[in-house]
């Protein structure tokens, strides 16, 4: 006996110490996101004047040797392009330096990936001044789909439940984990078995089956879209108007703890039911997006050296430093 205490205490630590680690990614994560957003809307607010000028106009223009690409400002903000290229770049290469493998997980690591894929062409446009022109043009344009590619892929990467470990689940532990949160909602008497099924309707197997990949995944994004409008409706009937009318339509909490917490459930519940449904579909396309991926961001790689060489061959940066 004391030994399976011993067990469900070392369980428990190992579970709290995991959610206290995913807690403090989700932190460094926003913080990344925030800093990001406010540092980009602060280069825009500041050359919104400079960037809609006409390209023969802005010569004159009083910010022109600060923004221009070869600017002291247009400059360094090509370095910070590059040096974000190169942190995306990290997400390949922990596969095959071992001491970075040992950093983080593979699922924190992709979100820091793609806050640089997002955020690094829209550095390099206010770098190129939307100056899209030869190599540095063509390097943009992929550098665009690669970052949109990677928001896709960051999608398709979140339909794929995975253990704490980050390793995939496998279709048993999927259902048995569905299987024990359907069976906490019979039990629950906030909400009746009607209004749980129409909360939780989705597609059915066949009609999955028939839609095909690219029909799935816009169904999933559908259901996401949807899910917090039928999660208003569930709180908009427990609360009565009074209380859907605090709660914003039910968008927002209602303060009752257990209708809540049922509600939860229920996202949950619908979440995992979309995934199971769809997962041999979303496995197929994350593998194809792969395939798609790698080449567009090795081209863009390829381009953005080329680039950075030319303009130091030529004495660019050099100027820009004077």
């Amino acid at each position: 006996m004391s030994m399976t205490i011993l067990q469900t205490s070392t369980t428990s630590s190992s579970a709290f110490r995991a959610q206290r680690k995913e807690l403090r990614h989700r932190v460094r994560v926003m913080v990344a996101s925030f800093a990001a957003f406010v540092f980009l809307a602060s280069i825009a607010i500041y050359g919104a004047s400079y960037y809609i000028l006409p390209l023969d106009q802005r010569p004159y223009s009083e910010k022109h040797e600060l923004l221009k690409p070869s600017g002291t400002i247009g400059l360094k903000l090509g370095v910070l392009g590059t040096i974000m290229f190169f942190i995306i770049f990290l997400y390949a290469l922990r596969k095959v330096i071992p001491w970075l493998g040992r950093i983080g997980t593979a699922r924190h690591w992709m979100d820091f990936h793609v806050i640089a894929g997002v955020s690094a062409p829209v550095v390099i446009a206010f770098h190129a001044s939307f100056k899209f022109q030869g190599i540095a043009g063509v390097a943009f344009w992929i550098m665009l789909a690669v970052a949109l590619s990677g928001v896709v892929g960051r999608y398709l990467y979140a339909q794929i439940p995975r253990s704490l470990t980050a390793a995939e689940m496998s279709l048993s532990e999927l259902h048995e984990n569905e299987s024990a949160l359907a069976e906490f909602l019979l039990v629950q008497s906030v909400f009746t078995e009607e209004q749980l099924r129409r909360a939780l309707t989705i597609a059915s197997p066949d009609r999955a089956s028939r839609i095909g990949a690219i029909g799935a995944i816009c169904q999933m994004i559908m259901l996401d879209i949807g899910m917090p409008f039928r999660m208003a409706r569930l709180r908009r009937m427990a609360g009565g108007p009074a209380r859907g009318l605090r709660s914003l339509g039910g968008l927002i909490s209602t303060g009752n703890r257990e209708v809540e917490e049922i509600i939860g459930i229920v996202k949950q519940k619908a979440s995992l039911s979309k995934r199971v449904l769809f997962l041999d579909q979303t496995q197929r396309v994350f593998h194809l997006w792969h395939v798609i991926h790698r080449p567009f961001s090795y081209a863009f790689a390829l381009l953005a050296i080329l680039h950075i060489a030319v303009v130091m061959g030529l004495g660019f940066a050099r100027m820009g430093m004077r």
